[in-house]
């Protein structure tokens, strides 16, 4: 296992890489870091694949920035020039939560960067309105948002007795599964690097923003669009994070022109790649071999 970096816009993102071979991109999610990958990147990088999980912007400090630069059209944007100023080529993406939104919106902008995306634990929210009207108990999963838009009160709660809302959201979101302290604590101490938190809750912040250009832009580029690289959605059957009848009412064939695979892992939580890592591994192995070209 590798320690390096990556660039975009002049901005520097840590990045952990095992492996060599077709590039495999990893995206984690909230309240979650880059490391939480490296038991699935073992088990791929075996298989002959170049492994690279990155630290998303704002979760670090030297990736931080102004809110307003932390939409989705502007996330996606990073992955873009890392692909390009690496030379990558066209990659396989595994995105989990927030990696998984990112994912979802690259392959609708930049198809021709992907051979093909495996989304875990979010369903694309182009259809999020209609999937809340059939799914209402997700209004419930969900509360943790509303908190969130509530700059500096959520802060504080979340730091409260020691982070104790982060230990919260894992246990309760994966109610079979604990995860090990040294990776909570992990993610805790990222959180005390000045203004890293209140970057990674503009990540939520900004998906209701429609008075800035960048906010618009995110809002009106997936109205129409279309996923448009081979993929598959992994997501738990116990996770109450985001409720799994989610998936049934917001996913739909037509959305994804170029193939779409569906699996719901029984006994899994939100967190699939901790939780079931054999099993993961093996579902995004074959989907890997099956769009290697």
């Amino acid at each position: 296992m590798r320690q390096s970096v990556v660039k975009a816009k002049g901005t520097t993102f840590s990045t952990i890489e095992i492996g060599k071979g077709p590039v495999v991109l990893f995206l984690h999610g909230f309240p979650d870091s880059k490391e939480s990958f490296i038991p699935l990147m073992e088990k791929i990088s075996s298989k002959g694949y170049r492994c690279i999980a990155v630290t998303l912007r704002g979760y670090e400090p030297q990736s931080i920035t102004h809110w307003s630069k932390l939409h989705l059209t502007d996330l996606i944007e990073d992955v873009k020039e890392w692909i390009e100023s690496e030379s990558w080529g066209k990659i396989h993406f595994i995105g989990h939560d927030w990696g998984a939104v990112i994912g979802y919106v690259c392959a609708m902008h930049y198809p021709n960067r992907f051979h093909s995306l495996t989304a875990m634990s979010v369903p694309m929210l182009k259809k999020l309105p209609e999937g809340l009207l059939w799914t209402p108990q997700q209004t419930l999963h969900s509360w943790y948002i509303l908190l969130f838009q509530v700059p500096l009160i959520a802060e504080l709660l979340i730091k409260a007795n020691q982070y104790a809302l982060i230990d919260y959201f894992w246990k309760e979101w994966s109610k079979g599964y604990q995860a090990p302290a040294e990776h909570l604590n992990q993610i805790k101490a990222s959180f005390e690097n000045p203004g890293v938190l209140a970057s990674a809750l503009s990540y939520y912040r900004n998906l209701s923003d429609l008075f800035s250009a960048s906010g618009r832009e995110t809002f009106l580029s997936w109205m129409d669009a279309k996923v448009s690289a081979p993929t598959q959605i992994l997501f738990g059957a116990e996770d109450t994070c985001i409720h799994p009848r989610l998936y049934k009412s917001m996913i739909q064939a037509e959305d994804f022109p170029f193939g779409l695979k569906l699996e719901e892992l029984e006994g899994v939580g939100h967190f699939p790649h901790l939780e079931s890592t054999e099993k993961v591994a093996s579902f995004c192995l074959d989907w890997i071999e099956r769009n290697l070209s």
